[in-house]
């Protein structure tokens, strides 16, 4: 009992690679007499640290003897001291399905598991999905191994090492799609303020058409106006420091910056007099805003389009309706139902990543409860030369 309770406190694993010297079945044909002598060359040098001449040769040994799983299971050891995992777990995979051996089978799932461990570690500080699926994998690999046999070393120890990191990585999940939820929030809410600082460029440009269109402009009234356009153009900048570099928004800053040089203009069009041409500069001002938004929200507008819609505000405005009246269409920008991964599971038929491996932690907690009371002695060494 208090040697399975020290595995708990061990945080690395260890891989058991041993190296299968085998006698192919039908050892009595040349051809297979040839597949056992490319097997035994590659044990020496595997043995010799030369993984790259084992692999060589076990896979012309495969080649003569396709359906081995000795073969498969050495295969499995070559790549992944090369690194290959892929390549790893599949051979790993075929030998422990090919085989009746049950000592074949379970360090076939045993290094199987480890294999797993190293995916997961590969990928966990940057796709925390990939880990889950790749952990879960390793705790189901050592556990299969116990299962075959209770006695194989290390595969207690690595499968505790396995459920902890599935949890850290279940974590690590969580914690990645609430950051990925409040950042879509934000890009909500900047896209709605920005909408709402288009229409309110798009009624500034209105407004100095129509001070454009009188015989005498109203010097008052004009520097009001320029006081409110250099108000705005203080805001947009204020919500394109709020964007930083971010390199996902970039289309949405640039957009932003072009709206603020703009502004720039038409507010000196308008200190100049010139009404008709800072109307002018607030239209493509209010474009460009409008396009920042949009690109927040995953909207991608073509010139077309935004020319539509700047003639559209222009139309309502001038029939006096309120800009704010008109309703967004399309999808929303964001969906509060939930983590599109889990969604995707859903539609499959499929359990969530995060209740999979939740039941995955909670089984492994009965079954370490199970060995425990069946043997209380520690692990038994084990025979390599098998």
């Amino acid at each position: 009992m208090s040697n399975i309770r020290q595995y708990t406190f061990w945080s690395s694993l260890r891989i058991i690679c041993w190296v299968v010297f085998v006698t192919v079945v039908g050892h009595g044909s040349a051809w297979a007499e040839s597949a056992r002598s490319l097997v035994n060359r590659g044990n020496s040098a595997y043995t010799a640290g030369n993984f790259e001449e084992a692999l060589k040769l076990y896979q012309e040994a495969e080649a003569k003897e396709p359906k081995s799983p000795e073969i498969q299971y050495n295969l499995g050891n070559a790549r992944y001291k090369l690194g290959d995992l892929t390549g790893a777990a599949q051979s790993y995979q075929q030998a422990a399905s090919e085989a009746t051996d049950p000592k074949i089978i379970s360090r076939s799932k045993f290094n199987l598991g480890n294999t797993s461990f190293r995916q997961g570690e590969q990928v966990e500080s940057t796709a925390p999905d990939q880990a889950v699926t790749a952990f879960a994998e390793s705790v189901a690999g050592f556990r299969a191994a116990l299962e075959l046999d209770s006695t194989l070393p290390e595969a207690g120890r690595n499968l505790e090492v396995s459920k902890r990191r599935l949890q850290q990585a279940h974590e690590a999940l969580r914690k990645q799609q609430q950051a990925s939820a409040d950042e879509k929030r934000k890009q909500q809410e900047l896209a709605s303020e920005l909408q709402q600082m288009a229409d309110q460029q798009q009624e500034m440009a209105e407004a100095s058409r129509e001070q454009a269109g009188k015989e005498q402009q109203d010097d008052h009234a004009m520097t009001e106006h320029a006081a409110s356009q250099q108000a705005l153009q203080e805001k947009t900048q204020s919500m394109r420091q709020q964007m930083g570099d971010s390199d996902n928004q970039k289309e949405a800053i640039d957009a932003l910056t072009q709206a603020g040089n703009q502004q720039q203009e038409a507010q000196d069009k308008l200190q100049e007099g010139r009404s008709d041409e800072a109307a002018k500069a607030q239209d493509q001002a209010a474009q460009a805003i409008r396009q920042a938004a949009d690109q927040l929200q995953g909207k991608k507008e073509t010139p077309q389009e935004g020319k539509k819609d700047q003639e559209h505000k222009k139309d309502q405005a001038q029939e006096g309706k309120s800009s704010g009246e008109e309703k967004q269409q399309g999808e929303p920008a964001f969906d509060e139902s939930g983590d599109k991964l889990e969604q995707q599971a859903e539609a499959k038929g499929q359990k969530p990543l995060n209740q999979t491996a939740q039941e995955l932690l909670n089984e492994e907690k009965q079954n370490m409860i199970n060995r425990r009371n069946q043997k209380a002695t520690g692990y038994e060494a084990v025979d390599k030369d098998w």
